[in-house]
């Protein structure tokens, strides 16, 4: 014996399982299946993604700081903004030795190795403030990139830096200036 029951069409010609009502199963929406359903999370008055995959999520060094100290990284990058790559290094490096050395006057016991991280540290949180998300563009930005405390700087900045590595010009003009 089969439990098989074959299904009729209706009299009118439609299928009857397509015209039943539907069993009642609970539904739920993307947002809800990815556990963000509960909306965006407030961390001191600043809405990130409940699934933290955004870059601007909590792993940026500047939202560390206090704020009087993210103001004043926010006006650096402000200003470098409309400089070139070539001339922030030079800024973004004075910027990281200000930055350590207003540190250092609240705790006069600081290590060097400590002023040297505190330098890291504030060359990184301006740099975080430069970084618009896309590709790099030159050589300047990339080793703008590769002294940043972040990894994902620095593998940014190695690749862009295997693909254009400068490279010595072998030709004639050379030949003749040896």
């Amino acid at each position: 014996m089969s439990t098989f029951i074959p299904i009729t069409p209706a009299a009118n010609g439609s299928d009857s399982l397509m015209d039943a009502p539907l069993p009642a199963v609970l539904r739920r929406t993307p947002k809800e299946l990815c556990g963000s359903a509960a909306g965006p999370i407030q961390i001191e008055s600043r809405k990130f993604p409940a699934n933290q995959n955004d870059r601007t999520a909590e792993s940026l060094l500047i939202d560390q700081l206090p704020e009087v100290i993210r103001e004043a990284v926010d006006e650096w990058a402000v200003f470098l903004r409309t400089k070139p790559w070539r001339v922030r290094r030079e800024l973004m490096t004075n910027f990281a030795r200000i930055f350590a050395e207003q540190f250092r006057e609240h705790a006069p016991a600081m290590s060097d190795e400590e002023f040297e991280g505190m330098k890291e540290i504030g060359y990184t949180c301006l740099l975080e403030r430069l970084d618009t998300g896309g590709c790099i563009e030159n050589v300047h930005q990339a080793r703008l990139f590769m002294d940043s405390v972040h990894d994902r700087h620095r593998v940014q900045a190695q690749l862009f830096l295997r693909i254009y590595r400068p490279r010595e010009i072998d030709g004639p003009a050379t030949a003749r200036l040896n």
